[in-house]
């Protein structure tokens, strides 16, 4: 007699759950909340910078790696494009500000694979000469938006914001990367174990320099946004910025030790944070309740990554142990 498939809890299902309470439990206080045009224009209008470059982070993560630099990566890229525009228009500013975030993806790959510094050290050093550099540039002045940014951060296609298209564009790419490719098996082997994958001869150090690159490219994009959104920054505007994105990827399950992770998990922890972003703000909640609030939130996300992966371990060693005594029976 075949036996029947349980039903197996996985932690993404439960993650989704979280997000499908607090989404309830804000609707329920605040209506308003459910209009499509405040869930397009506010709530996801609000994450996209922080969704796009968490995308790329994640497969850092997942390699074992990290990235610090990516605020300050993503406002030296506006500060270079906005002050381009000035002097030779819009066209040119485009190109110096994706160049910027390659340039800077480049520097922080090299610096950890060809030096071998840790990727901490090394993009938490990169992060401060970034921001020096964009103070310098800038002078501490506001830099302002130019005609292709201001089109990517205040347009909408169809009654949806532009930005939301590109979202979700790069979802799917980052999604079947992750999940469909060669190259998506290769950066969970080299976060599960690093010296196992390069005696498999694969080219780890090339990997990681692209993974930084395309971050820094990403960097970049979601600086046309940002200064598009706001119509000027200053040089300090990405301070935080990189500790949101990490939040978003570990609350979405990857594991800062690496090789374990998804883009759906990374997905569904955007969600989260727009809604508690946007939800406390409509309910006029304080902000220093909103950090307590979405830190307790990561809190229970944590703690159910912990018991399901435990569970699932339990299992697994169940299953090894019964292995031999059904070869003995037989």
């Amino acid at each position: 007699m075949a036996n029947k498939k349980k039903f197996k809890v996985t932690f993404n299902m439960l993650l989704f759950l979280i997000w499908i309470l607090i989404f309830i439990g804000i609707a329920a206080t605040s209506p308003v909340f459910l209009s499509p045009s405040y869930l397009l224009n506010v709530m996801l209008r609000n994450i996209i910078e922080i969704g796009m470059v968490a995308l790329p982070m994640t497969l850092i993560i997942i390699m074992g790696g990290i990235d610090l630099s990516v605020g300050n990566i993503m406002i030296l890229a506006a500060t270079l494009g906005g002050l381009a525009a000035v002097t030779y228009g819009s066209a040119v500013a485009v190109i110096v500000t994706i160049l910027t975030g390659l340039v800077c993806g480049l520097i922080n790959g090299l610096v950890i694979v060809k030096a071998k510094i840790s990727p901490m050290v090394t993009t938490l050093a990169t992060m401060y000469l970034y921001l020096g550099i964009s103070r310098g540039i800038s002078k501490g002045s506001s830099i302002y938006s130019f005609d292709f940014a201001t089109t990517m951060g205040t347009t909408s296609l169809f009654g949806i914001p532009v930005q939301v298209w590109i979202y979700v564009l790069l979802v799917v790419i980052f999604t079947v990367l992750l999940a469909k490719t060669t190259l998506g098996r290769k950066l969970y082997s080299i976060g599960l174990n690093e010296n196992a994958t390069q005696y498999a001869g694969i080219d780890v150090g090339k990997i990681k320099i692209a993974m930084y690159i395309i971050c820094g490219l990403i960097c970049a994009l979601a600086s046309f946004i940002w200064l598009g959104r706001f119509t000027s920054i200053k040089f300090d505007a990405g301070t935080n910025f990189n500790m949101k994105v990490i939040t978003i990827v570990v609350l979405g399950g990857t594991s800062i030790n690496g090789g374990i992770g998804s883009m759906i998990g990374t997905i569904i922890g955007t969600l989260i944070i727009a809604t508690l972003n946007s939800g406390l703000t409509v309910m006029n909640i304080p902000i220093d309740v909103q950090t307590i609030v979405h830190g307790s939130v990561l809190i229970v996300a944590l703690i159910a990554y912990a018991v399901v992966n435990s569970r699932a371990k339990k299992k697994k060693l169940i299953k090894i142990e019964a292995a031999p005594k059904q070869v003995a029976s037989m």
